[in-house]
């Protein structure tokens, strides 16, 4: 007797999740284009404006609703790619005689844009005097040079700031002389390297005047 197996789905299982992805969403054309919602409002066209052509009509709109969307001041329920039908915003509106609220249409107006642009530039010239004041505060709070350069010098021979005795600067080229014939009497290679970089009156050398005596005495 032969037998027959039977394949059976365990209890429970769930089916597979799909992996469609969602279709864009489209525009009810009966309804408001705008908010997409019935309400007791009635809706209105440019084609019931006798005093202004509909194509114009639908171009401004288009063109307002274009910058709201670049401000991005259109509401995360406003996708304004489902209103291009692929020639445009503009051409969709008018294909399909689009209506909407007059609430709805007031919302993105001449009036209300004109603020909004306002807004946008107020705010981005605020960020741009923000970023110059930080740039000011850093440059002010930066030592001067002369400041910098009064905290960097140090004394030639012994390595050490000015204290209170203070430091005298190289004038003569006998005074670089007379050091560089101790440093090769001493064979202090230190100073000897630092003598190599150039004269100490190139270098504007300043120095103890203790250290440079005990050059002296150290040298006889």
């Amino acid at each position: 007797m032969s037998k027959s197996f039977k394949l059976v789905e365990p209890r429970g299982a769930e089916a597979a999740p799909s992996t469609s992805a969602q279709p864009a969403p489209e525009t009810d054309w009966p309804l408001c284009f705008i908010c997409q919602e019935t309400t007791p409002e009635s809706l209105t066209s440019p084609s019931q404006n006798t005093r202004q052509d509909k194509g114009s009509s639908y171009s401004i709109l288009a063109g307002h609703l274009r910058r709201f969307n670049e401000l991005g001041l259109l509401p995360n329920s406003f996708l304004l790619s489902r209103l291009d039908e692929g020639s445009g915003v503009e051409a969709a509106l008018s294909a399909n005689n689009a209506r909407y609220h007059k609430t709805c249409r007031l919302r993105y107006n001449k009036t209300k844009l004109d603020r909004a642009e306002k807004r946008h530039l107020k705010i981005g010239a605020d960020e741009e005097e923000e970023v110059v004041d930080r740039k000011r505060t850093r440059y002010l709070s930066r030592p001067s040079s002369t400041e910098t350069k009064h905290q960097e010098v140090k004394c030639f021979f012994c390595g050490e700031a000015p204290g209170s005795a203070g430091l005298h600067e190289a004038a003569t080229f006998q005074l670089d002389s007379r050091v560089r014939s101790c440093a090769l009497i001493m064979d202090d290679m230190d100073l000897l390297t630092q003598l190599n970089v150039g004269d100490m009156v190139a270098q504007e050398a300043k120095y103890h005047r203790n250290c440079l005596l005990n050059l002296y005495n150290r040298a006889r």
